[in-house]
Protein backbone atom coordinates (compact mmCIF):
# COMPACT_ATOMS: atom_id res chain seq x y z
CA UNK A 1 0.00 0.00 0.00
CA UNK A 2 1.73 3.25 -0.95
CA UNK A 3 0.02 6.68 -0.06
CA UNK A 4 -1.52 7.39 -3.34
CA UNK A 5 -3.31 4.36 -3.28
CA UNK A 6 -4.40 5.32 0.33
CA UNK A 7 -6.07 8.62 -0.68
CA UNK A 8 -9.43 6.70 -1.13
CA UNK A 9 -9.59 4.87 2.55
CA UNK A 10 -11.02 6.49 5.42
CA UNK A 11 -9.60 6.82 8.72
CA UNK A 12 -12.19 4.43 9.26
CA UNK A 13 -10.60 1.77 7.24
CA UNK A 14 -7.08 2.58 8.46
CA UNK A 15 -8.28 1.72 11.89
CA UNK A 16 -9.70 -1.13 11.13
CA UNK A 17 -7.07 -2.47 8.63
CA UNK A 18 -4.06 -1.60 11.25
CA UNK A 19 -6.48 -3.42 13.82
CA UNK A 20 -5.88 -0.21 16.16
CA UNK A 21 -9.89 0.62 16.38
CA UNK A 22 -9.95 -0.92 19.87
CA UNK A 23 -7.04 1.40 20.76
CA UNK A 24 -8.65 4.01 19.40
CA UNK A 25 -11.69 3.59 21.63
CA UNK A 26 -10.15 3.48 24.20
CA UNK A 27 -8.28 6.07 23.48
CA UNK A 28 -11.30 8.57 22.95
CA UNK A 29 -13.06 6.79 26.44
CA UNK A 30 -9.81 7.97 28.35
CA UNK A 31 -10.19 11.66 26.70
CA UNK A 32 -13.92 11.84 27.58
CA UNK A 33 -13.50 10.46 31.49
CA UNK A 34 -14.03 13.82 32.77
CA UNK A 35 -16.47 15.63 30.25
CA UNK A 36 -19.46 13.66 31.82
CA UNK A 37 -21.87 16.56 31.33
CA UNK A 38 -21.53 16.69 28.18
CA UNK A 39 -24.21 15.93 25.20
CA UNK A 40 -23.36 13.56 22.73
CA UNK A 41 -23.17 16.44 20.13
CA UNK A 42 -20.81 17.99 22.44
CA UNK A 43 -18.59 15.18 22.97
CA UNK A 44 -18.70 14.45 18.93
CA UNK A 45 -17.33 18.49 18.37
CA UNK A 46 -14.92 18.65 21.59
CA UNK A 47 -13.39 15.14 22.02
CA UNK A 48 -13.99 12.84 19.07
CA UNK A 49 -14.01 15.09 16.09
CA UNK A 50 -11.08 16.86 16.87
CA UNK A 51 -8.85 13.30 17.37
CA UNK A 52 -9.78 12.10 14.10
CA UNK A 53 -9.08 14.67 12.65
CA UNK A 54 -5.46 15.36 14.68
CA UNK A 55 -4.86 11.46 13.88
CA UNK A 56 -5.91 11.95 10.28
CA UNK A 57 -3.63 14.95 9.70
CA UNK A 58 -0.58 12.96 11.62
CA UNK A 59 -1.05 9.79 9.05
CA UNK A 60 -1.35 12.14 5.90
CA UNK A 61 2.51 13.99 7.08
CA UNK A 62 3.62 10.87 8.14
CA UNK A 63 2.61 8.02 5.45
CA UNK A 64 3.96 10.49 2.76
CA UNK A 65 5.87 7.80 0.80
CA UNK A 66 5.18 4.18 0.09
CA UNK A 67 3.74 2.57 3.47
CA UNK A 68 2.82 -1.37 4.21
CA UNK A 69 0.08 -1.98 6.63
CA UNK A 70 2.68 -3.13 9.22
CA UNK A 71 4.28 0.71 9.00
CA UNK A 72 1.29 2.12 9.34
CA UNK A 73 0.07 0.29 12.51
CA UNK A 74 2.93 1.21 13.85
CA UNK A 75 2.40 4.97 12.91
CA UNK A 76 -0.78 4.73 14.32
CA UNK A 77 -0.11 2.86 17.15
CA UNK A 78 2.42 5.33 19.00
CA UNK A 79 0.03 8.37 17.96
CA UNK A 80 -2.66 6.76 19.72
CA UNK A 81 -0.49 5.94 22.53
CA UNK A 82 1.30 8.96 23.12
CA UNK A 83 -1.92 10.55 23.52
CA UNK A 84 -2.68 8.43 25.88
CA UNK A 85 -0.27 8.44 28.10
CA UNK A 86 -0.25 12.41 28.11
CA UNK A 87 -3.70 11.61 29.97
CA UNK A 88 -2.57 9.02 31.99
Amino acid sequence: MVSGENTGMSLEDVLILTGEMEHMEELIRLSARDKSGFSPQEMLDSVIHPMLDELEMYIKNEASVPQDVGRLKALVHQWITSRMDCLL
